[in-house]
């Protein structure tokens, strides 16, 4: 579809209620389908479940300006998905990026959102200052190298980028993680990773006018680019969240359960 004058690589599924879900930061829904963490194929039809490649990732289209990948820009893109498929309410969820862009759309348009999903919650506000750090150097390597550059850098060192303990438990496909990094242009990666390093989420205050929508927190243990201490702080600023921090392989595996059981109590 062409939203906002781009071309958006969308897919959706089932009748009934959306639920709007975005990725993150440098993956796709082919990404997420290799890796299959939340299991969308087994996701409820009298649910309608919209996904989509965020601008520069995937086949969605690329701009080349940083600011464009600001999480309130990301959710700008979201926004106008749900008005292109006339969703005038909808669920909205995501992980990691996706997390921050439906926070963003939330407090945007707080009247169309009927619950939230946010999972693995990033790095953000005192935290985050560290974290763009990182994605900073990553923007010039990935400027150099481009996408296969970052890929062949990377290698066989997965660690890097997930939890030790996901890489032990084989929940990450290696060659499928090179093989999205690879896809992205030197440009797009550059542009990308920027906007990246220098987004926020709007401040606690300004969260607490959402404290009336459902919330559901999902995260998981040894991932310092999301911290634990995000995913509490959401859960305490939010009364009517729920919080579930995965510690090990057997817990994490009920999080796509916990997500689809969320969905449908609030559709």
């Amino acid at each position: 579809m062409q939203i906002k004058g781009l071309d958006f690589n969308i897919q959706a599924s089932g009748e009934g209620t959306p639920f709007i879900w975005a990725h993150g930061l440098m993956s796709s829904m082919e990404s997420e389908d290799r890796l299959d963490w939340f299991e969308f194929n087994k996701f409820p039809q009298q649910i309608s479940l919209v996904r989509y490649d965020a601008r520069g990732h995937g086949k969605s289209q690329p701009t080349y300006n940083p600011e464009d990948y600001h999480w309130h820009n990301l959710s700008e893109d979201m926004l106008a998905i749900a008005d292109a498929i006339d969703a005038k309410q909808f669920i909205a969820g995501g992980v990691s990026m996706g997390c921050a862009t439906t926070i963003c759309a939330a407090i945007r348009a707080p009247e169309r959102m009927k619950a939230l999903v946010l999972v693995i919650p990033p790095t953000a506000w005192e935290t985050r200052a560290a974290q763009g750090k990182l994605y900073r150097r990553l923007a010039l390597l990935g400027g150099l190298l481009g996408g296969k550059g970052i890929a062949r850098m990377i290698g066989n060192k997965m660690e890097r980028m997930f939890p030790e303990w996901m890489v032990r438990e084989e929940l990450v496909d290696s060659d499928g993680i090179r093989q999205g990094l690879s896809a992205f242009k030197r440009k797009t990666l550059y542009n990308v990773m920027r906007g990246a390093a220098s987004t926020n989420l709007p401040s606690q205050k300004e969260l607490e006018s959402l404290i009336d929508i459902p919330v559901i927190i999902l995260a998981w243990v040894g991932d310092p680019s999301h911290p634990i201490s995000t995913a509490e702080e959401l859960h305490r600023i939010f009364p009517k969240s729920e919080l579930f921090i995965a510690q090990r392989f057997k817990e994490f595996k009920t999080i796509p359960q916990r997500l689809r059981e969320f969905v449908l109590k609030n559709a």
